[in-house]
């Protein structure tokens, strides 16, 4: 079976299950490896490569693979050929915790806490171990994320959180400086969710910027919202906005939460670098201490079972069309499901921003001393709740200005509203309609007329 790029020879040594192509063009490949495991093939490049830019990705994929914690997703190999490129990683059946928080969001509701403070506390044990890695003389050699948020995030169906993507965002920073198309503008589209404030100066990233990005996801966690939501109508609102590290403070928006916690927080979102002091492994410290994680997992596996059938359901059609080989066994169709591979990788659709947007924006954005209404902090979700209807809830259909519509076809998720894309059959019409109508009338008149005319003389002869 032709699979488009994933027939190029650099991928023969794999056998190649599902393939996902994303909105933006890259493209992701479910596979099956030499050794029988199954993994993720994240394409970098299907362009010429030059020899500079190979070095570098051979040298970012090889701190990527030194990264062994078990809330790490593990980098497999590197395959790089003068026209192709990418990373080979473990697969996770799952979902992306993007995926999650939106699926959530749009209920209006977000984790319970249980859930949430395991998420975060599986990301900061990673990041603590990726930053303690030490360089062949035993110096510090910190290997940096680069661009820790949700989308970043798999939460197995067994409630297994890892954390992927080390040094992803360089590699396509290294891969597009060589591509025809990087001289493109960068639209609004493209501006990363969750950002450090050095990071929108250009300064060089170390691992203080992944502390601040991981107290972002903390916050998305606590609250249920975006952060900076508020401020997505205009790049440089965005950006300007980022740069100044503007988000409601924890207190504001979370103040149940035990103080040592939202202090730990408020000091990683400490906007000036310089005096951001706080490590992934003092967070890490001071969350394992003020919540308790180990009932984590069990809750989360609990919540996205219940959660799964509905999330499957939201994978929009454009995703569904994956493509799988007919030699895959019908043994393995429940992992092998279109739409399996989509789940668990982060869409590009546009940010979540417009689930959390107020109806009505407030007049001083800035002012801190007052909660903005996308940035408190929704309910959690009650795990006893029944998800009855949720299921035809498409998350596009809450975030995309789309008309009132209902898919028929039974793959499809239904938007709600009346069918448009099938032909309605003509409306059925009673026998005894319109002139038929008008004439069965008229003789039964006479019939009865007449009848009454004879019964009339009847009576008048006896």
């Amino acid at each position: 079976m032709t699979m488009g790029i994933g027939a190029h020879p650099a991928l023969q040594g794999f056998q190649v299950l599902q393939e996902l192509s994303t909105e933006r063009g890259n493209k992701v490949f479910l596979a099956r490896s030499k050794s029988g495991s199954v993994v993720a093939i994240k394409v970098l490049a299907s362009q010429a490569i030059s020899d500079e830019a190979s070095s570098a990705l051979s040298k970012e994929a090889s701190l990527g693979a030194r990264l062994t914690h078990e809330a790490i997703l593990q980098t497999r190999s590197m395959v790089i050929e003068k026209d192709f490129a990418a990373v080979v990683t473990e697969f996770v059946p799952g979902i992306s915790l993007q995926r999650l928080l939106r699926f959530a969001t749009g209920r209006g509701v977000r984790l319970p806490d249980v859930c949430a403070w395991y998420i975060l506390e599986r990301v900061l044990a990673a990041l603590a171990s990726a930053h303690s890695q030490k360089d062949g003389a035993g110096g510090s050699q910190p290997v940096l994320h680069r661009g820790v948020s949700p989308s970043s995030v798999v939460v197995g169906w067994d409630g297994t959180v890892k954390i992927g993507d080390f040094g992803l965002v360089r590699m396509r920073q290294i891969v597009s400086s060589t591509s025809p198309s990087s001289g493109a503008a960068t639209t609004d589209k493209d501006l990363p969710a969750m950002m450090a404030p050095e990071e929108t100066r250009g300064d060089k990233p170390d691992a203080r910027g992944d502390v601040f990005c991981a107290a972002l996801l903390a916050v998305r966690l606590a609250t249920g919202r975006t952060p900076y939501a508020r401020f997505r109508k205009t790049r440089s609102e965005m950006t300007l906005a980022m740069a100044e590290g503007n988000v409601a403070h924890l207190a504001q928006t979370r103040p149940d939460l035990p103080e040592a916690l939202r202090s730990a927080l408020d000091a990683a979102l400490e906007p000036d670098r310089d005096k951001r002091t706080t490590t992934a492994e003092e967070l890490l410290a001071a969350l394992r201490e003020s919540t308790d994680v180990a009932r984590g997992k069990a809750a989360l596996a609990k919540l996205v079972g219940r959660w799964r059938e509905a999330l499957e359901t939201s994978v929009t059609p454009w995703e569904r069309r994956a493509s799988i080989p007919d030699d895959v066994p019908e043994e393995e169709t429940g992992l092998m499901k279109a739409g399996t591979l989509a789940l668990a990788t982060a869409d590009e659709r546009p940010s979540d921003a417009a689930l959390v947007s107020a109806a009505e924006q407030p007049d001083e954005p800035w002012k801190k001393d007052q909660v903005p209404a996308e940035e408190a902090a929704l309910a959690p979700t009650d795990p006893t709740a029944s998800l009855s209807r949720v299921g035809s809830i498409a998350p596009d259909a809450l975030i995309m200005p789309l008309p009132a519509m209902r898919i028929t076809m039974p793959e499809l998720p239904t938007y709600g509203g009346p069918a448009v894309n099938v032909s309605l059959p003509p409306p059925k019409r009673g026998v005894f309609t319109g002139g038929v109508a008008a004439a069965v009338v008229a003789t039964m008149f006479i019939v009865l007329l007449g009848g009454a005319y004879m019964l009339f003389r009847w009576l008048l002869g006896g």
